[in-house]
C-alpha cells in the first residue's frame, strides 16, 4: 500500500471477499493503486476474479468521464495520474452538468463508495485545498471535493447535514458517533431499493464509508488534525472491528499478518508522538506542581508571620482602647471644668470686644483723616495722624498684654 493511500476503514480485501450485492461502484481492490499508473485505472474484482480478463482502461479526458468511471467501476480506490488530472478542464458551467450527473448516478451507489473514492483520491495528493487555488492540482482537486459533497448530499445519511458539510463552523455539529447511529438506521426502503439489493454487508459498508467520508472531508477542510482523524476512526469504526477479548497471541498474530504496515506505522507514530507530548506536559505540570508547593510553603510562612503581627496589633489595639476610655473620662471632666470658664470668658470677651471696637473705630477715623491729608499733599498732617493712631494702638496692645499676663 502506498504511503499516500488512506484505506477504507475496517475493510481488508482478500481473495475470499464476496462481490457486492448492490449496483456497481462498491467493490474492493485486492491492493491499493499507486500514482504511477499511466491512465486512469482501478483494481477490478468480481465473482470470478481468478478467471476474469483484464478490461481495457478507459481514457479520462474530463471531470464527467472521471465521475462516470468512479460510479461504474467496481474498484475501491481511484488511480488517475497527476499529469492527467492537471489536464482536466475546470469551468463553472461544468459544475452544473457534473452535479446533474451525480444526481443520476447516486441511486446506484447506496454505500457511498464513490464519494469515498473522490475524497480519498483528493487527500492522497497531499495538497491543502482551498488554500492553493493557483496550484496545478488545486482546481481539479477542489472540484472533486465539491462534487463529493454534492454526492454525499444525495444520501439519506447526510441529506439534512449538507450545510454542516460545507461549513464546518455551522451548528449544530455532526459527531461521528451520531453519524454512525444514523448510517446504521438507513434501510433499503430509505434508498428506494429492495431488501435483496441492500443487504447487511452493504449496510455495514455504508456505515464505514459514511464515517470515512466525513472524516476525510474535515481533514481536507483543515478542520481536523491527524489526531482527531485517528481518534474519530477508532471511536466510530476501528474499535468495533477489533476482536472481542483478543489474547496476546491472537492480537500479535493479527497485527503481524496485517498487510497495512504503512497504516499501522502512521497510527503507531501518531500515538507515540502524542504519548511524547503528554510526557512533556506531565513533566511541565510536575515542575509547575513543585513550584506551586514551594509557593505554598512560602505563603504558609508569610501567613504565620502575618498572624503573629496580627496578634501583636490586637494587643496594641486593646491598649489603645484602654487609653481611649481613660481619655474619654478625662475629656468629660475637662468639659465640666470648662463650663464655668466659658461663662467667664464670654463676659470678658464681650467687654474686650466692646473696648476694641471703640478703640478701632476711633483709630479708623484718624487713619482716614491721615489718608485724606496724604492724598491732598499734606504729608506732615498725615504723619501726625499716623503717629497718634499708632500711639493709641500701641497703648491698647500693652493693655492687652498686661491683661493676659504679659504673653501676646
Amino acid at each position: 500500500m502506498s504511503n499516500e493511500t488512506i484505506p477504507e476503514p475496517g475493510a481488508e480485501p482478500g481473495p475470499d471477499d464476496p462481490a457486492p450485492a448492490n449496483a456497481a461502484g462498491d467493490g474492493e481492490a485486492s491492493a491499493a493503486p499507486t500514482d504511477s499508473a499511466p491512465t486512469a485505472s482501478v483494481a477490478e474484482e468480481g465473482p470470478h476474479r481468478a478467471t476474469s480478463k483484464t478490461k481495457t482502461k478507459p481514457v479520462i479526458t474530463s471531470i464527467d468521464d472521471l465521475l462516470t468511471f468512479a460510479y461504474e467501476s467496481n474498484a475501491r480506490l481511484l488511480d488517475l495520474p497527476k499529469e492527467a488530472l492537471k489536464k482536466l478542464a475546470i469551468t463553472n458551467e461544468g459544475l452544473v452538468s457534473q452535479s446533474a450527473l451525480i444526481g443520476s448516478k447516486a441511486p446506484t451507489d447506496p454505500t457511498l463508495s464513490t464519494p469515498f473514492k473522490l475524497l480519498q483520491y483528493a487527500a492522497r495528493q497531499g495538497v491543502p485545498l482551498k488554500r492553493a487555488e493557483s496550484g496545478d492540482l488545486a482546481p481539479a482537486l477542489n472540484r472533486l471535493f465539491d462534487l463529493a459533497v454534492v454526492a454525499l448530499g444525495h444520501s439519506p445519511v447526510f441529506r439534512v447535514w449538507v450545510n454542516q458539510l460545507v461549513d464546518p463552523c455551522k451548528g449544530p455539529q455532526l459527531s461521528t458517533e451520531h453519524l454512525r447511529s444514523m448510517a446504521r438506521e438507513v434501510c433499503a426502503d430509505d434508498l428506494g431499493l429492495s431488501p435483496d439489493q441492500f443487504k447487511t454487508a452493504d449496510s455495514e459498508r455504508l456505515v464505514k464509508n459514511a464515517i470515512a467520508c466525513y472524516s476525510l472531508l474535515r481533514v481536507l477542510q483543515r478542520e481536523w488534525t491527524l489526531d482527531q482523524f485517528i481518534d474519530a476512526s477508532y471511536g466510530s469504526v476501528w474499535r468495533y472491528e477489533a476482536p472481542k477479548a483478543a489474547g496476546l497471541e491472537r492480537a500479535a498474530s493479527q497485527v503481524g499478518a496485517s498487510s497495512d504496515l504503512d497504516v499501522l506505522g502512521i497510527v503507531g507514530e501518531n500515538y507515540l508522538a502524542r504519548i511524547a507530548r503528554l510526557d512533556r506536559q506531565v513533566t511541565q505540570l510536575e515542575h509547575e506542581a513543585d513550584a506551586a508547593r514551594n509557593r505554598e510553603t512560602r505563603l504558609r510562612s508569610e501567613l504565620s508571620t502575618v498572624e503573629e503581627r496580627e496578634q501583636s496589633a490586637m494587643a496594641r489595639a486593646d491598649s489603645f482602647s484602654a487609653d481611649v476610655v481613660r481619655l474619654q473620662k478625662e475629656l468629660a471632666a475637662e468639659r465640666d471644668n470648662r463650663v464655668v470658664d466659658k461663662s467667664h470668658m464670654t463676659d470678658d470677651y464681650e467687654t474686650l470686644r466692646t473696648r476694641i471696637i471703640r478703640r478701632l473705630g476711633g483709630e479708623i477715623d484718624l487713619l482716614t483723616d491721615g489718608l485724606h491729608a496724604l492724598r491732598n499733599g499734606a504729608p506732615n498732617v498725615a504723619e501726625e495722624f499716623l503717629d497718634r493712631s499708632l500711639l493709641a494702638l500701641t497703648r491698647e496692645v500693652e493693655q492687652l498684654k498686661d491683661a493676659s499676663g504679659g504673653f501676646a
